[in-house]
């Protein structure tokens, strides 16, 4: 067991090395942008009271990460609390598509990742991508988007369920795994 000068020395360069990348990790999770910080506190501060239980520091970024993901998929249990996704689908999707297992001391690229959901994006109709962007990056409801774009919202609802199975199916071919 470590003193405790020791452990919040290496929390707090825990902290100042992977705030960052955990924040862009979570985000890329599905998480609106209001809750990102939350959901980054909420793992460090797991994280500070199970640091016992990391083999290695160095080890670190890959543990956060995993807390993080538990955290979000806590999220989707939660029906109380799900405003804080951007929606339970995509987040879903999201999660899915991120390796349940990261190796010790590798790094998860969520460049990569976004890379793959832009090329899986790509893919889609272009009808299909305006419905996608204005729910998920506009945040308009399916009577919006329907007079938006001249569909009922019924027919809005089917073509977001289409692309979300689409997207689905592209993430997964696309997974991202990392090579050490």
């Amino acid at each position: 067991m470590k003193s405790t000068k020791v452990k919040l020395q290496e929390v707090d360069r825990t902290v100042h090395e992977h705030h960052s990348s955990l924040r862009y990790f979570i985000r890329s999770l599905g998480v609106s942008s209001a809750w990102v910080d939350d959901i980054a506190q909420e793992a460090f501060l797991i994280a500070y009271r199970k640091w016992d239980e990391l083999d290695d520091p160095a080890n670190a970024g890959p543990w956060l990460r995993r807390i993080a993901r538990n955290l979000v998929m806590n999220e989707l249990n939660k029906s109380g609390r799900r405003q804080r996704l951007l929606d339970e689908n995509l987040t879903t999707l999201l999660i899915d598509s991120t390796p349940t297992e990261v190796a010790p001391g590798s790094l998860q690229d969520a460049d990569l990742r976004h890379t793959a959901l832009r090329a899986c994006l790509e893919k889609l109709t272009d009808r299909a991508r305006k419905v996608v962007d204005a729910r998920y990056f506009k945040d308009r409801n399916a009577t919006e988007i329907g007079e938006e774009l001249e569909m009922s919202s019924v027919a809005v609802r089917k073509v977001l369920f289409n692309a979300r199975q689409a997207l689905a199916t592209c993430l997964h071919a696309h997974k991202v795994h990392d090579a050490t």
